[in-house]
């Protein structure tokens, strides 16, 4: 059964044979609308084809109607033309559902609606094949070598993907060559790299890509291969676009490692310890003040190191009391030096570390000798000082 269908819903020819499954009378459905012999269903999948990227062929599933109204089932194969005289037209050549050429349909339909989904998505989709498989019996460096050379092309990109990568306005990035975004780079090595020891199956490995604007974006991406007889046919995956995080990133890095060089050029001695009085962190001042490895840190105590003047629960009290502008309180404190015992002036101040209530400690060794009768002695006069 063959008939050829207008753009504007008229029925330009149908054959003997569809007319004759169907009932009409020979020439009885020329110029007739596509309602005479198509249900609604099936006229809306028609007009699809209109808007196809290709011209065809496309198979498809469709109902026909008799002229006693009875439903028929047909696989169609429908190609997009153009018409001398009625402009752009549909050809459809039908069988009888069922049968190898409906398993066909059935396919053609799943494609369809996986392709409509991933076009839909927001997260960029692609798979990549090869013109020459990627020998994966090959050693690392062919490997990779293969991956960047044997041909690499497009199979599927959504138009999320062709978003990310800026793609040129009129340019199909299916069509476009796969170096231009993911050129053969010491980083893009690296990520083949951890694609091959992880077997073609990761997620969220980083590679840095190219967009068509020029810019580097640092990507994520989620990838699976399909490997078939130790040779890799294609991979596929979604890539998320993490520049705005990696700088912000370096960023908080950079901030990090300028808070730590301010913390260990401290002339005094600075300790982070919690309630159980486990040293935390300390600086470099308080690591040559005590005389401490900070690597020995989860093994040291605080009642190991100063011999304070009160309980560290009061001091933590006292801090935690502490007013915004005024001076902190100071005590006297003498550290547990091996070779001579050491003078020092402690002050506190309260900080909550990933939900954990500590004290940084603040130490200043004093001049003088130490008295005979101990220098804690003298604690309750000293402790008032800017309190």
């Amino acid at each position: 059964m063959i008939d050829v269908l207008s753009r504007d819903g008229r029925i330009v020819s149908a054959c003997a044979s569809q007319e004759t499954v169907l009932g009409f009378s020979p020439g009885a459905v020329e110029d007739a609308p596509w309602s005479a012999v198509y249900p609604l269903d099936s006229r809306k999948r028609l007009e699809e084809v209109f808007t196809e990227t290709t011209a065809g062929p496309h198979v498809i599933a469709l109902e026909m109607r008799t002229q006693q109204g009875a439903r028929l089932g047909v696989t169609a194969i429908v190609t997009r033309f153009t018409d001398p005289e009625h402009g752009l037209c549909l050809r459809s050549v039908k069988w009888p559902a069922g049968g190898a050429l409906g398993e066909v349909a059935n396919l053609a339909e799943e494609k369809e609606i996986l392709e409509s989904i991933l076009a839909a998505s927001d997260d960029a989709g692609w798979c990549m094949e090869w013109a020459e498989p990627v020998d994966l019996s090959a050693p690392e460096q062919e490997i990779i070598r293969q991956v960047f050379e044997n041909g690499p092309h497009w199979r599927f990109c959504n138009d999320a993907m062709a978003r990310l990568y800026r793609t040129p306005e009129g340019k199909d990035f299916n069509a476009l060559p796969v170096h231009e975004t993911f050129p053969r780079s010491p980083e893009n090595e690296d990520f083949v790299r951890r694609l091959i020891r992880a077997s073609f199956d990761v997620n969220a490995s980083p590679s840095r890509d190219l967009r068509y604007d020029g810019v580097y974006i640092e990507v994520e991406n989620d990838v699976r291969g399909h490997i078939r007889g130790n040779f890799l046919h294609r991979m596929w995956g979604t890539v998320r676009d993490v520049s705005k995080h990696a700088r912000r990133a370096a960023v908080l890095r950079d901030e990090i490692d300028t808070l730590e060089a301010i913390l260990d050029a401290l002339p005094d001695a600075v300790l982070v310890v919690d309630r159980d009085a486990r040293i935390l962190r300390i600086n470099t001042s308080a690591e040559e003040l005590l005389d401490l490895n900070p690597d020995l840190l989860p093994a040291r105590s605080l009642d190991d190191l100063i011999e304070l003047p009160v309980p560290l629960a009061e001091i933590f009290a006292d801090a935690g009391h502490h007013l915004p502008g005024h001076p902190s309180g100071i005590y006297p404190t003498l550290l547990r030096n091996p070779d001579r015992p050491i003078r020092a002036e402690l002050s506190a101040r309260c900080v909550a570390l990933r939900e954990t209530e500590c004290l940084v400690l603040s130490l200043r060794a004093r001049l003088g000798p130490i008295s005979q009768d101990g220098e804690l002695a003298k604690v309750t006069p000293f402790r008032a000082r800017g309190r």
